[in-house]
């Protein structure tokens, strides 16, 4: 390897954690993310390094431009889908890589991802840039290829868009608070209660899944979503708390696998929104760093280093 190509490797290392951090933000999708992230190493790595004077710029500019092209797809896919479809949550680890560090940096909920479904892909990037990433207009303008008037207007609409919804982005709740109300949550599952249940929730709240994206208000007050929610925590089924997203978060766990992630959105110490995640594609990750499979790979590893047979008997890897 070259000394050229040392100092590339270098410079794509320092900022890959943020460029995967805005690559997940823009797309809701952290395979997607990482993909968009593996193409911008790509353009990096045949790039004429000599004519890059800020590299983390010319990176944030590259990932951003491939994470809209690839944005405009998704949407596509996404509307032509039967049922719902949820951004993919970002477990925290109890030992965060570098990647998570920088996702928990940028103030940016598993709830807010949702409502950024609604903006269009250039809103997205914009907002994305403006909120999460504290970028002025002029840096903006330079990465999306705008003008800084046009920069300004496109936040300034992604904004009323979102009011106009009625999904504003909401106050940030106490993070102390907000896990309590999740563990009152998941001891009121893990009880099977549903009338402790139906108190968490405010009269009124929307239930998300990515298999049927729908606001139930009216199922709410037959309860039969509380009837579903405690059917599939039924023993042997397990809740354990997690962290989605830098906020606290329930997963359902069955023989070791994830089969289901729980986000809450919570206003005046009640539950107005609950996002179920469940299909395959969005648990993959989780499960491949959290489920059986993580416990699976600890354990090889733990034998591959000390051949003694009480390795075996070793606790299992809680989730948080």
């Amino acid at each position: 390897m070259t000394e050229d190509e040392i100092d590339k490797s270098a410079a794509f290392a320092a900022s890959r954690a943020k460029l995967l951090s805005l690559a997940y933000r823009m797309l809701g999708s952290r395979a997607e993310a990482e993909d968009v992230v593996q193409d911008a190493w790509l353009k990096w790595h045949l790039a004429d390094a000599s004519d890059v004077r800020a590299p983390a710029g010319w990176l944030t500019t590259i990932t951003t431009r491939l994470a809209i092209d690839r944005l405009r797809h998704l949407q596509m896919e996404r509307a032509s889908r039967a049922g719902g479809w949820l951004p993919e949550p970002w477990l925290d680890d109890v030992a965060p890589s570098a990647e998570e560090v920088a996702l928990r940096s940028v103030d940016m909920s598993y709830g807010l991802l949702l409502l950024l479904e609604r903006l269009t892909p250039d809103e997205r990037a914009a907002f994305v840039l403006h909120e999460a990433f504290d970028c002025d207009y002029a840096e903006i303008a330079q990465i999306i290829d705008k003008s800084v008037a046009n920069c300004r207007q496109i936040v300034h609409r992604a904004k009323a868009r979102l009011r106009r919804a009625g999904d504003e982005p909401r106050p940030a709740v106490d993070p102390a608070a907000h896990a309590k109300v999740v563990e009152r949550l998941r001891a009121a599952i893990e009880a099977q209660d549903r009338a402790q249940l139906m108190r968490l929730f405010s009269v009124e709240p929307v239930v998300l899944t990515d298999a049927d994206v729908a606001d139930t208000g009216a199922v709410i007050a037959s309860a039969r979503w509380v009837d579903q929610v405690v059917s599939r925590a039924a023993p042997p089924v397990a809740a354990e708390a997690v962290s989605i997203n830098g906020a606290t978060g329930i997963a359902l766990l069955h023989e070791g696998e994830i089969t289901e992630l729980l986000d809450v959105t919570i206003e005046d110490g009640r539950i107005v929104r609950l996002c179920i995640v469940s299909s395959a594609a969005n648990l993959d990750a989780a499960n491949r760093d959290f489920g059986a499979r993580a416990v699976v790979r600890l354990l090889k590893s733990m034998c591959s280093h000390s051949c003694m047979p009480a390795m075996l008997s070793a606790q299992p890897v809680t989730l948080c």
